[in-house]
């Protein structure tokens, strides 16, 4: 008799066990779902964040060679300017 009652309460057990189981299984699967959910949504932000970042290196870029751009050509006037006079002075000599 104390044999079957333990049988029974070890069934009890088990049944309850896998029950609990099943419902945490369940809970999982939809936490990993939202949770995939979320990355992807990630991934798509940083994708467009990824082209507005191109955007703007390709704009810095092409602030920095009109930049390099005038410099030279400030350089070369700036060359030109002093380097006569300093030429107009070697054939005074």
């Amino acid at each position: 008799m104390l044999e079957d009652a333990l049988l029974i309460v070890l069934y009890i057990s088990l049944i309850i066990f896998v029950i609990s189981m099943t419902v945490l299984v369940i809970k999982l699967i939809t936490t990993v779902n939202k949770t995939n959910y979320l990355v992807e949504n990630l991934t798509k932000k940083a994708e467009s964040l990824d082209n507005l970042f191109n955007v703007i290196d390709f704009t810095t870029n092409k602030f920095n060679q009109v930049g390099e751009l005038i410099v030279g050509s400030l350089t070369g006037l700036v060359k030109k300017i002093f380097g006569s006079k300093e030429r107009e002075e070697e054939d005074y000599e």
